[in-house]
């Protein structure tokens, strides 16, 4: 017993003897030429045996936990992003890590920064915003808004789209609280206009079928794969910075990563040209 346990006699003995007054029990009947159990040793026995057993099977379970957690990476991501950015980037990188799995919770840019903070996710892509300065951002690309027409709207002859000649046609915008329409208040705002809805849509696919009725324009991100999946519509860009947005990956601060999540995020850094040390003041 002491050579399976790697243990010289003598600490053995000494172990079961410990184990004997913690129980106020003895469990052993020992002399000089044999080793019984007691009769309350043999009681016990079946016990102790299930309870190592279960024991056993924890730590299996358990290491069955880690390994698998060790090959899931967990990100939250702009709806836009996701349905264009992660695709391309995950089927590469699932060519070299084959056995990677991906948990992706498309959310709005506040759910996104929130389930950052609260660790539910390893890390997130979404619009940068100085509210967030408890995390670290870093760039990834920028992202200019753009208004999406019928085919043959005037709009597409304008010399330029501003502000005023967006207030020119009824308005197709996302619903309040998208970080999208957030930023077309600001753009309309800081050129003292208002942007008046003609319609407003949670997803940006009803929001291109209803432009594609002419019931109106629509600005959306040129991330949106929805821009390119209708017919008779088009896009151009706004001629006015105010339409941009910086697209970042955000992360808990000092909050280390397990290696398979830190070499997604290389492999999604690389594939925007971005700087990892480049951060969002």
């Amino acid at each position: 017993a002491a050579e399976v346990l790697a243990l010289s006699q003598p600490a053995l003995t000494n172990r079961v003897r410990q184990f004997e007054e913690a129980l106020g029990l003895r469990l052993f009947d020992r002399s000089t030429r044999s080793v019984e159990l007691t009769h309350v040793g043999r009681e016990l026995l079946p016990i102790f045996m299930r309870l190592v057993t279960e024991f056993e099977g924890a730590v299996v379970n358990a290491r069955d936990f880690v390994s698998k957690a060790k090959g899931v990476v967990r990100l939250a991501c702009l709806p836009s992003c996701a349905a264009t950015l992660l695709p391309d980037v995950i089927a590469r990188f699932q060519l070299d890590h084959p056995d990677v799995t991906f948990e992706v919770e498309d959310a709005l840019n506040s759910s996104i920064a929130a389930l950052v903070r609260e660790d539910r996710v390893d890390f997130g892509i979404g619009m940068a915003d100085e509210a967030d300065g408890d995390l670290e951002q870093i760039k990834l690309f920028d992202d200019a808004l753009m208004v999406v027409h019928p085919e043959g709207h005037p709009i597409a002859a304008a010399p330029r789209v501003s502000v005023e000649a967006l207030a020119a046609y009824p308005l197709i915008l996302m619903n309040r609280g998208s970080s999208v329409r957030d930023l077309v208040d600001a753009a309309f705002v800081g050129a003292g206009r208002t942007a008046t809805p003609a319609c407003q849509v949670r997803y940006m696919t009803t929001a291109v079928a209803l432009v594609r009725a002419g019931l109106g324009l629509a600005i959306l991100p040129s991330t949106a794969v929805e821009i390119r999946s209708q017919k008779n519509v088009a896009a151009r860009p706004i001629d006015d910075p105010a339409f941009s947005r910086t697209i970042v990956l955000m992360r808990r601060r000092q909050s280390p990563f397990r290696p398979v999540v830190q070499t997604f995020i290389d492999s999604v850094c690389s594939s925007r040209d971005c700087v990892p040390s480049g951060l969002i003041e």
